[in-house]
């Protein structure tokens, strides 16, 4: 990769489903145990109340660890998904271009009405593969969300791929 010219630019415009998928990995893949911690524990307490008896205590027991359940399904699967969808929608973010420039030592950062941002590969701290996208995490806390569409080849997505997984 040389200094000049950049060794791979992508530009791209993210749709919903490749933000979403990128924020589930920003959100979710950073504490697997936690995602799969309250399910659990909900499900613990149906089965405490299935073992004290559903005629006495337990019936309660079930309730509660039921309606847990429900709603964490309905906030996972439901609500916060259209949260997501109406912000999407609200601020427009599909809209916006935004690029990445993979250079020897450093990348550059692109998004319509910002300046572009120099950032050293070691500032780095987290690199996530989605379904549809890539997720980098900056020390900094920026995020930066690539599709997978945005790669010509499939020798330009392992470039990436083995540039940020170092």
């Amino acid at each position: 990769m040389s200094d000049l010219n950049p060794a791979l630019s992508l530009r791209y415009f993210l749709n919903l489903e490749e933000s979403q998928d990128g924020f589930a990995l920003a959100t979710f893949g950073k504490k697997q145990i936690s995602r799969f911690l309250t399910p659990l524990v909900s499900i613990a307490i149906v089965i405490w109340g299935l073992y004290l008896g559903f005629n006495g205590v337990g019936r309660y027991y079930v309730a509660l660890g039921s309606f847990f359940i429900f709603l964490q399904i309905l906030m996972r699967f439901w609500f916060l998904p259209m949260i997501f969808k109406r912000q999407f929608n609200k601020y427009q973010f599909g809209k916006s271009e935004q690029g990445v420039d993979l250079f020897q030592d450093s990348f550059e950062l692109f998004s319509s009405g910002r300046p572009k941002q120099v950032n050293s590969y070691a500032d780095t701290k987290r690199f996530a593969i989605g379904k549809l996208t890539y997720m980098i995490e900056m020390k900094n806390q920026t995020v930066i969300i690539v599709p997978k569409r945005a790669f010509a080849s499939e020798a330009d997505q392992k470039l990436f791929e083995k540039t940020f997984q170092k």
